[in-house]
């Protein structure tokens, strides 16, 4: 939950979903200890050129990064004093994650107090539904392949033919931009969540700023990627580890 200091509503999801929540806060907890694991293994497996074991892992992290994604926002749509139950139950009815995304802005900017605003609200819209559709949309399209089955090659829809396209974007998935999808979701889970729960005084207060902090690491990050990280000097490669003769 990001804390603003005043409570400005007293509605919140059906007590009984309450414990729904904590569930989601304790899952996003565990997924971030189990994301610095996999991040760990996959950085050993580079540094010792174990590419097999690298390419593997870097498919499991991809996997990892979108069902932290669709816990992450479960714990955002339950957040107490945020959303109504029947405003949860509409963003829950849509049919797909990024229809459940949009639907969560849009609702969550009902609450913002519209009077002095002017193009402010479409503006802000847009900007945060063009990281939803990049950060949470395009890696649930791979999510979605590996969690079938389909781990190094991918087929269509209906499963009849191969997916070319889809196939490249699995092989080349790269460790380094999936990490960064990680800090991307939780700044932009966190601009969301206090969109709802303080639309005209935390957020108003802190909006920018943390836009412009996403903004400038999506920049600052844009041509980071695996390549760029080995030639770092703590990605010096370690020799294999020797074994003991007992």
């Amino acid at each position: 939950m990001v804390l603003t200091g005043v409570v400005e509503q007293k509605n919140m999801p059906d007590a009984n979903t309450h414990k729904h929540y904590e569930a989601y806060v304790k899952n996003v907890q565990d997924f971030l200890i189990a994301e610095k694991e996999l991040k760990r293994t996959i950085n050993r497996a580079l540094k010792t050129g174990k590419n097999q074991t690298f390419e593997i892992q870097t498919k499991l992290y991809a996997l990892l990064y979108s069902t932290f994604s669709e816990s992450r926002f479960m714990k955002v749509i339950l957040t107490p004093y945020g959303f109504e139950q029947f405003e949860v139950d509409e963003i829950l009815k849509q049919s797909s994650i990024i229809e459940k995304w949009l639907k969560c802005l849009e609702l969550a900017f009902r609450k913002f107090n519209q009077t002095k605003k002017g193009s402010e609200i479409p503006n802000k819209k847009l900007e945060l539904s063009r990281i939803i559709k990049t950060y949470v949309l395009n890696p649930s399209i791979l999510r979605n392949k590996i969690a079938h089955g389909q781990l190094t090659v991918a087929l269509n829809s209906k499963n009849t033919s191969l997916n070319a396209t889809i196939t490249n974007e699995i092989q080349t998935l790269d460790f380094v931009e999936i990490s960064k999808w990680f800090v991307i979701n939780k700044s932009l889970c966190d601009i969301i969540e206090e969109l709802i729960e303080s639309p005209n005084k935390g957020h108003f207060r802190n909006y920018y700023t943390r836009f412009q902090q996403l903004e400038s690491y999506i920049l600052k990050t844009k041509n980071w990627t695996t390549e760029t990280k080995m030639k770092t000097n703590k990605m010096r490669k370690l020799p294999p580890k020797k074994i003991k003769n007992k």
